[in-house]
């Protein structure tokens, strides 16, 4: 035998054994996917242990004199793998790129090798479908980004991507294209990118076009994506406009949580004052209500699409607009409660919940017209209409409606006294429960905050330095209250008043347990001192 020849033999070997586990891996993934999403077995079965026996016994062999028996046996087991391939092929059809996608979305660790084995399988074929183009895509992207702890990714450095994706551009090299065409190609996945990038909320993203011009641009590109210039651009490109979607994703997720919630919470109040509902409010309720279902199920099959979250926006924004407008426009004022008639000496009717500066009294009023604590008064009021009257308030604060806002017995007693005018104003009393309100009120304020600024910086989000900016106010306040806090504490000891030290005490150490934890939080993200 030649050395030319053994060489040559040598090289078919090592094509061949490599193909072999191409299809091993390839056949591995399809079993976990049958098993892990389909809850069934792969469609087909391949004896790969024979195989590989008969490859170990052709390996040893290779240096036989007899070259036409080696060869023979090399061609008998590439037509093997042909019909292998073709069967392997037959059941990948079945399953189209959002499952590929979904099953690598699972794998906590996505192996290097495995990754490149499968994309060997799917360059290998010559017809190369549309289908097959999105999975390699979703498989180079993989390749070119690297997972860090909190589902972002980074992206390789350009050479890092090319050393990894030129070796399997050989195995199925496109048409010829233009240095010129390739260019501007170039240049139009510079420009989404930048546009992409310049996006500052989830719905501009979303409803600007940009990633569907993106998908479009690499649906029309067919093989051609596969072009040593072009690929890794490609590459850093997705990858970058992936993470962008992403960090705009958790923003927007957060916030349309917290506006159905808003809008389940307006919908229960309207079953008590149907009065409140108009023809076109009820119309935008059901649009809500079916755009809502789509993204449910969408999260529930982890196949969400943007276009569902965009219209689950749109019908949120719609109503929450339209309800302000008719709460300003619209709904009467409540009648002046009068000393004869007790029926009307209670708790404001639940509209007053919802807009600021309605409220029942001159104090409650005060507090939701506060810019600073707005919010966090509103959303402690709603809650406390929604428990009711009817239990104390040791057992108000243990009720699924209170429960998440972890109040004091005490917090809820001095809500409720200055709703129903027990706490004259301009007494002690009075006071006392204006302060446990702007705590309680501060305290949830301070620990949303916190979480926030935690959440952002793991993040790496540009929104931080606003965040940590807004958390400043929140300090200077708390150090306010604290110091209405030791005033007070004061005169109940200096009166005797022991019966308040203890719901005193409570609050404030609470307050001062939230002020501690996002000053230290606020300090270390380089945050000002407002003092």
């Amino acid at each position: 035998m030649s050395a030319i020849g053994l060489h040559e033999l040598n090289q078919r070997y090592v094509r061949l054994t490599d193909r072999c586990r191409s299809q091993w891996t390839f056949y591995q993934y399809l079993q976990g996917l049958f098993k892990h999403l389909y809850n069934s077995p792969c469609p087909i079965e391949i004896d790969f242990p024979t195989l590989f026996n008969e490859l170990r016994q052709l390996g040893a062999g290779l240096g036989h004199p007899e070259t036409a028996r080696t060869e023979k046996t090399i061609s008998q087991i590439n037509t093997r793998l042909d019909g292998q391939a073709r069967k392997l092929l037959e059941v990948d059809g079945q399953i189209p790129p959002s499952l590929l996608r979904r099953f690598f979305d699972r794998l906590r660790n996505q192996d290097e090798k495995v990754l490149l084995a499968i994309i060997k399988f799917y360059l290998e074929d010559r017809k190369v479908s549309e289908d097959t183009l999105d999975k390699l895509d979703i498989l180079f992207t993989r390749l070119a980004e690297i997972p860090r702890e909190d589902h972002s990714s980074l992206v390789r450095e350009r050479h890092e991507i090319e050393r990894l994706v030129g070796p399997l551009l050989h195995l199925h090299p496109p048409a010829e294209t233009s240095a010129q065409e390739i260019d501007v190609l170039l240049h139009a996945l510079g420009d989404l990118k930048a546009e992409v990038l310049a996006c500052r909320t989830f719905t501009e993203l979303v409803s600007g076009g940009a990633l569907d011009r993106f998908r479009s641009l690499k649906r029309r590109l067919g093989e051609t994506l596969l072009h040593p210039r072009l690929l890794p651009v490609l590459l850093e490109t997705t990858v970058n406009i992936k993470n962008r979607f992403r960090m705009l994703w958790e923003d927007e997720e957060t916030a349309l949580l917290a506006d159905t919630n808003k809008v389940r919470d307006l919908e229960k109040q309207l079953s008590g004052h149907p009065e409140m509902a108009t023809p076109d409010l009820r119309e935008m309720l059901e649009v809500f209500a079916s755009a809502h279902q789509r993204f449910d199920e969408g999260r529930q099959t982890e196949n969400l699409r943007r276009e569902d979250a965009l219209k689950l926006r749109i019908a949120l924004n719609r109503i929450l607009d339209q309800f302000d407008v008719a709460q300003l426009g619209n709904v009467p004022p409540p009648p002046s409660p009068m000393p004869s008639d007790p029926g009307l000496d209670g708790v404001a009717p639940a509209v007053e919940f919802l807009t600021p500066g309605s409220g029942a009294g001159s104090a409650i009023s005060a507090l939701q017209a506060d810019g600073l604590l707005q919010e966090y008064v509103s959303k402690i009021l709603f809650a406390l209409e929604l428990v009711g009257d009817d239990r104390s308030a040791a057992e108000a604060v243990k009720a699924k409606e209170l429960a998440t806002l972890r109040l004091e017995a005490c917090e809820v007693d001095a809500f409720r006294r200055l709703l129903d005018t027990r706490a004259p104003l301009g007494s002690l009393d009075h006071e006392r429960a204006r302060l446990l309100v702007q705590a309680a009120a501060l305290r949830i304020r301070m620990d949303d905050e916190a979480r926030e600024i935690d959440r952002l910086e793991r993040r790496g989000s540009e929104h931080l330095a606003e965040t940590v900016e807004r958390a400043s106010q929140s300090l200077q306040r708390a150090s306010e209250i604290e110091r209405r806090f030791a005033w007070v504490v004061d005169d109940a000891l200096y009166r005797g008043d022991t019966e308040f030290l203890e719901p005193l005490y409570r609050c404030r150490f609470r307050l001062l347990r939230a002020y501690s934890g996002l000053w230290l939080i606020h300090n270390d993200r380089g945050g000002i001192s407002p003092f």
